[in-house]
């Protein structure tokens, strides 16, 4: 999005991404995207207690500070998770009510936050160079502090069986780490020139996507720890998001010169032309549960869903933001989609007649 390549390099994207295939209770359901700023790189691990619920009128949530930087749905699709430049909040989707207080651990922006695969555990990366584990299922905290990065961390992401956290920063540096201990696999994998923007494991766990400042698509092979081949390349500037389509035969990709590439992960090349219907940078990319669609979302503050079959946009863009789209999340169950923006919004889409479910959910400065 906009505002975060207008800050200090320092607090750039920070992107969290979770392949969610477990369903806890209601009350502890969370996915999400955060970041912040600080000298150390560090992961820490804590726990979240059940909270009780406090009401907000469902028009204008005011517990967000300026940008919506990252929406995810838990694995019910009962609860919506927002970061912000703050701290983290919880929705419940069938009240449309704030669950508790906002969640605080970092010491500025939260970028993106997710759920891993079991839902026992919420991580969260910050520009502050931090990336927090929550423990959602008991009582107590851990408190690990780790360093692998030389610099802010970028984004993380859980391995399809939620035992193995991958993690890039600003370094060009992606780190592997057994979530049982929290040390590094090895040593840090370095393929990328310049910062690593997003990272996505593959729906079988076998390889990792990465994208990044310099322009380029890597896929490892995480067996053998090493990248595929020669990087991919279908991008002029910044690639900004990666995602794998359910069945892992496909990678999308958005970038910043404002196109979507489909690849054809076997064949390592694109299936087609780059889609074009973007008007400014595309923020993100994501892939509707069931694969048939792909959402993307730009600069230009508008949402765009491609068929995936004939590569050609569902209709006109969603519009209805002010300012750019930065992030985007289907529900599990595939019939909503959320879009948060810079404006300080969250809109929650039918994917079905493609309209708001309500007006725009205000995220104003919380008290």
């Amino acid at each position: 999005m906009i505002h975060k390549k207008m800050i200090d390099y320092y607090a750039r994207v920070v992107c969290v991404f979770f392949v969610v295939v477990g369903v806890i209770p209601t009350s502890l359901c969370i996915v999400l995207s955060s970041c912040h700023a600080s000298n150390e790189d560090m992961v820490i691990l804590q726990n979240v207690v059940t909270r009780s619920k406090k009401n907000f009128d469902d028009k204008s949530w005011t517990y967000h500070e300026k940008a919506v930087n990252g929406v995810a749905f838990s694995p019910n699709s009962g609860i919506l998770a927002s970061a912000t430049d703050r701290g983290i909040i919880l929705w419940d989707l069938t009240s449309m009510k704030m669950l508790g207080e906002p969640l605080f651990g970092h010491d500025g922006v939260v970028w993106s936050v997710a759920f891993s695969p079991d839902g026992k555990m919420l991580v969260s990366g910050g520009a502050d160079g931090a990336v927090i584990l929550w423990e959602l299922m008991n009582m107590k905290s851990r408190d690990i502090a780790i360093s692998g990065h030389e610099g802010w961390v970028e984004c993380v992401s859980f391995s399809p069986d939620g035992k193995t956290l991958a993690s890039c920063g600003a370094d060009g540096r992606i780190v592997l780490w057994d979530v049982a201990d929290m040390k590094p696999h090895n040593e840090p994998w370095i393929g990328h020139d310049e910062p690593v923007e997003g990272i996505a494991f593959s729906p079988n766990g076998k390889v990792l996507a990465s994208c990044g400042v310099d322009g380029n698509i890597i896929l490892w092979d995480i067996g053998l720890m090493k990248p595929i081949g020669d990087p991919l390349k279908g991008h002029n500037m910044w690639v900004e998001s990666v995602a794998f389509n359910p069945d892992g035969k496909l990678l999308a990709s958005g970038s910043d010169d404002g196109t979507v590439v489909l690849w054809d992960v076997t064949g390592r090349k694109p299936v087609d032309k780059p889609l074009t219907g973007h008007k400014g940078a595309v923020e993100m990319v994501a892939f509707s549960p069931d694969g048939t669609m792909l959402a993307s979302c730009s600069a230009d503050k508008t949402i765009i869903l491609w068929n995936v079959q004939d590569r050609r946009p569902v209709g006109e863009a969603l519009a209805g933001h002010t300012e750019s789209v930065g992030c985007i999340a289907f529900s599990p169950d595939g019939k909503l989609l959320a879009s948060g923006c810079e404006d300080g919004t969250i809109i929650l889409w039918d994917v079905s007649c493609r309209k708001p479910i309500t007006p725009p959910l205000e995220l104003n400065e919380w008290d």
